[in-house]
């Protein structure tokens, strides 16, 4: 047996010391080298993991070789030194895999198993990227809205080569603070490249650092330090976009500008990345901010296209939620995309806006679908976009396109849940409702407390006849968010499904006492208990007053048994979605597009994204 003498007598303590400082020393000076040589990941990992074993074995010659050589080794410490090399063999093969593991969260990050049967693309691919957010290293740590504003610029530009696919920001900027392997990311996100670096901004000088690295090898394909004024800063998005391209081997034409000179005012450029970032935020407060910085960066460049378009965005947000009158609010954001698109035909931006809008409000289905597609032209890697079109797509009858375009957001933005949402309710109207239940759960595997998610799970089980399951699942939703009309709505209908009456009239109440509260909602409720007067009562009203969810009306199953009174057929003519032949349009399914309160910073709401 072994005791403290004979330790003490090898010196086992000294030698233990005395590497775990060298090994300490080699790995300082590794990570020193690395970047400078341009080292891969699996360097680090695998000298860590080789001194690890090393250690081991130190102490075991340590052990054999204390007294000058005299001990032997005895068959049970064979046993033990075998049974070392064993584990170390599984260390190795375990840091090689990059951190694999069968967790629900991990598959889905992975890729390996993606909801609904959709394809992941191969994480090797030659064209495929991820921006991952750039490391704010201003003195100023107030700053961060420039590194991730400077970043978010970098990838719509990139997104912008119609060969080349870039994981959009949702999922990138989930990794954000977050000292993951390459490969590791580049796996979650399903991309063969990843592109990182530093930004430190002092004054009106500004150094941006970045870096290519090839996720399968972990080598750095290529990097590069800019030393320059703000007012180059489009120009040193540009110098980066081809650089990425050329180490990509993507084709340009002679001469392209990838990233143009949207301002001259350096203070112009600064106001919209602050308005981007209060706009993100998601609160009432904050999008009266950003809609604030917007109308400033204008009053410095009135030639500035974003500005506009990003002011464009923020006041049908604002309008949408009514924060601010709605026809008012809608004209505001209609001039101001039209001014944006006089100024750059290409903003994608203001497309979205004007197709969202010609969609739910103008009820100009064919300009939607215009709008949509221009946006997709000139920014094929909009998830949004095409999430947005996905809506419409589904409420003009076309299911089988829907899903395909849902199924390409989350392609786009496979760590988005607002994506998988969507996905899911689109599955959802066209009949595939257990899919759309795991579709949903896919997404709240990525925001489990997701309160517009959750409500739209209970209504799958509701269809589903699983009642119990909806009506928990649906009570579950109101406890993540008291506030929210949709939520209670939801209860409401899934309690009269389930013939639990007095509770849905009690949700009605409810419902009915809140202030500017959707007639859709209301008629929704009605539905559920099966009271077709008050439901036809309320869907007049939500016709009369343009409700943004009126459009869903000859897609949603909600209203399913009202279809052959003659008064859904006239609702129908008056919103411009009348029967097709065979009555494709009526016969599709439910849209469920959340209508989050001020606050819901978790919402799904794709028009926040």
């Amino acid at each position: 047996m072994i005791d403290l003498d004979q330790i003490k007598q090898r010196k086992l303590f000294q030698w233990a010391f005395a590497y775990l400082a060298g090994a300490w020393l080699i790995l300082q000076v590794l990570g020193l080298l690395a970047q400078p040589f341009a080292w891969p990941d699996l360097v680090l990992r695998a000298a860590t993991v080789l001194l690890g074993i090393g250690f081991f074995a130190v102490l075991i010659l340590a052990w054999y070789h204390g007294e000058q050589g005299r001990q032997k080794a005895s068959g049970v410490e064979l046993l033990m030194l075998a049974g070392i090399l064993m584990i170390a063999g599984v260390a190795v093969a375990l840091v090689s895999r990059g951190g694999k593991d069968g967790s629900p969260g991990a598959a889905l990050s992975a890729g390996a198993a993606a909801p609904g049967g959709l394809a992941a693309a191969p994480a090797t691919e030659q064209g495929s990227i991820a921006v991952l957010p750039f490391v704010n290293m201003s003195p100023d740590k107030d700053q961060e809205y420039f590194s991730d504003g400077l970043t978010e610029e970098l990838l719509n530009v990139l997104a912008k080569i119609p060969a080349l696919r870039v994981a959009a920001r949702t999922s990138s900027f989930s990794f954000k603070g977050k000292n993951l392997p390459v490969d590791s990311v580049a796996r979650a996100l399903k991309v063969g490249h990843v592109l990182e670096g530093s930004v430190r901004k002092a004054g009106d000088q500004v150094r941006i650092t970045a870096q290519l690295i090839d996720a399968k090898t972990g080598f750095h394909l290529w990097s590069e330090t800019y030393d320059r004024s703000l007012k180059d800063i489009f120009a040193v998005q540009d110098e980066i976009s081809k650089a990425v391209a050329e180490q990509l081997r993507l084709k340009l034409a002679p001469g392209e500008t990838l990233a143009r000179q949207e301002t001259t005012d350096p203070e112009a450029h600064t106001l919209v990345l602050r308005g981007i970032a209060a706009h993100r935020q998601g609160t009432r407060e904050s999008f009266a901010e950003a809609e604030r910085l917007f109308r400033q960066a204008i009053q410095r460049d009135p030639r500035y296209a974003q500005a506009h378009a990003r002011l464009a965005s923020s006041l049908m947000v604002r309008a949408y939620h009514r924060h601010i009158p709605v026809e008012a609010g809608y004209a505001q954001a209609r001039t101001s995309a039209e001014r944006a698109l006089a100024l750059d035909p290409k903003q994608s931006e203001a497309h979205s806006v004007l197709g969202r809008i010609a969609d739910t409000h103008d009820w100009n289905f064919a300009a939607a679908e215009a709008h949509f597609e221009r946006a997709l032209e000139a920014n094929p890697g909009d998830a949004r976009a095409r999430s947005l079109r996905a809506w419409l797509l589904m409420r003009l009858g076309k299911s089988e396109e829907a899903v395909r375009a849902a199924r390409r957001a989350t392609e786009l933005d496979p760590l988005s849940m607002a994506a998988y949402n969507n996905l899911g309710a689109m599955y959802s109207y066209a009949g595939q409702e257990q899919r759309a239940v795991e579709s949903f759960n896919a997404a709240l595997a990525l925001a489990p407390d997701a309160a517009a998610v959750t409500a739209n799970l209970a209504l799958s089980y509701s269809d589903l006849g699983r009642h119990a399951e909806a009506i928990r699942t649906a009570e579950r939703a109101r406890t993540l968010d008291p506030e929210d009309h949709f939520t209670l709505a939801t209860l409401g209908y899934v309690y009269g499904r389930a013939g639990k009456q007095a509770e849905a009239e009690r949700a009605l109440t409810a419902l009915r006492a809140e202030p500017e509260v959707s007639p859709y909602l209301i008629a929704t409720i009605y539905a559920g208990l099966g009271d077709k007067e008050r439901t036809f009562g309320m869907l007049e009203q939500a016709v009369k007053q343009r409700d943004d969810s009126v459009p869903d009306l000859g897609v949603d199953p909600v209203f399913k048994d009202f279809r052959g009174d003659p008064r859904f057929a006239r609702l129908l003519q008056k919103i411009g979605l009348g029967c097709g032949r065979g009555g494709a349009v009526v016969c599709a399914r439910r849209s469920r597009e959340h209508r989050p309160l001020p606050g819901d910073r978790a919402s799904c709401s794709i028009l926040q994204s």
